[in-house]
């Protein structure tokens, strides 16, 4: 357990920050067995100012890129530091860097000006101008274009790994009746396979927060858990993102526990995979939170990957009711004050 520890902490801490701030991590001042320091801190969200630093390096590539692109863009953020479930210091972070020369609409939409260019060219021909701006602007640092979806840049004087992926709007039916930008997608480039993919950032992110204040945080604190074992153990072959999605498919009213009685949720969290692990019907019924598709299906989560992460779960029960079997026999019984 002290290595799960050990990881835990070497993911939670910013180098760059004053080593006090170890001391607000939850499980270096709680009393109580390693196992159960492991469950209560991996729950915990990231330390705001760890935050912080990550959207302020964000920052700084999205303002060299727009004094330096030639193609005009808005720029947004994506990904689990947005919505708050990210379990690491130092996150990467996802710029999109949205051209302004089109928008894709949603059918039965129909412009009044169809775009005569193409985009696909033109969003490879974004990506491109980014890859020559960002070496320009940040001539120390590494850049990684080989990935089809983003260009990875890390290093140099940044203190952070950005994402920046190029893309255009899409404008859902939702979007065009309300104009709220949480209804508003993305179409993201895949230069690969010379294709644009559908992606609803701001919607996803708004039924994630909708669905945790409905159950006191349970949910973001099921996401954290299971995603640290997936990091922790280097066992378990499913995307952070269908680890929240598997979360967000948890009954809100299993992860509405109270103050103190966190360690149900990691119960919660092996019952509810042992049972898609049982229950095909309900396995193959479970969708992302947009609903854009099922959460297992064809390239993304499987049957493998969630065994793996079904065994986390219960090896990490099994400590921590071996390790206070004079405390309690059921994690419903336990308290752990914080």
């Amino acid at each position: 357990m002290s290595t799960r520890l050990d990881r835990l902490n070497s993911r939670r801490v910013d180098d760059y920050v004053a080593n006090a701030k170890l001391q607000n991590e939850v499980y270096r001042r709680i009393s109580n067995t390693d196992s159960v320091r492991y469950v209560i801190g991996s729950m915990q969200p990231i330390d705001p100012e760890y935050t912080k630093n990550t959207y302020e390096q964000g920052e700084r590539v999205c303002n060299q890129l727009q004094k330096r692109l030639a193609t005009s863009c808005d720029y947004e953020y994506q990904g689990s530091v947005t919505n708050d479930t990210h379990i690491r210091a130092r996150s990467d972070i996802d710029v999109l860097v949205i051209t302004q020369d089109f928008e894709t609409l949603e059918r039965p939409q129909a412009p009044s000006n169809p775009y005569q260019g193409d985009p696909i060219q033109d969003l490879i021909d974004l990506r491109q101008d980014a890859v020559t701006c960002l070496s320009d602007a940040f001539p120390e640092a590494n850049i990684d274009s080989s990935g089809s979806k983003s260009i990875a840049i890390d290093g140099g004087s940044l203190r952070r790994k950005i994402d920046v992926v190029p893309a255009n709007w899409y404008n859902t039916n939702l979007y065009a009746e309300h104009k709220n930008k949480v209804f508003r997608g993305v179409q993201i480039l895949d230069a690969e396979a010379k294709a644009r993919l559908k992606n609803t950032p701001f919607f996803h992110n708004a039924l994630i927060n909708m669905a945790d204040s409905k159950c006191n945080g349970g949910l973001r604190k099921a996401a954290r858990l299971m995603k640290s074992l997936k990091y922790d153990s280097d066992n378990v072959d499913l995307s952070s993102y269908d680890i929240v999605s598997i979360a967000y498919n948890i009954p809100q009213d299993k992860l509405n526990v109270p103050f103190g009685g966190d360690l149900q949720i990691l119960d919660v969290c092996f019952e509810y995979c042992f049972r898609l692990y049982q229950d095909e019907s309900l396995r193959s019924s479970i969708e992302v939170p947009d609903g854009h598709r099922k959460v297992f299906t064809e390239g993304h989560a499987t049957l493998k990957g969630l065994v793996e992460l079904t065994l986390e779960l219960k090896q990490l029960l099994d400590d921590v009711l071996k390790e206070n079997e004079r405390s309690f026999t059921k994690l419903a019984e336990a308290r752990v004050e914080y």
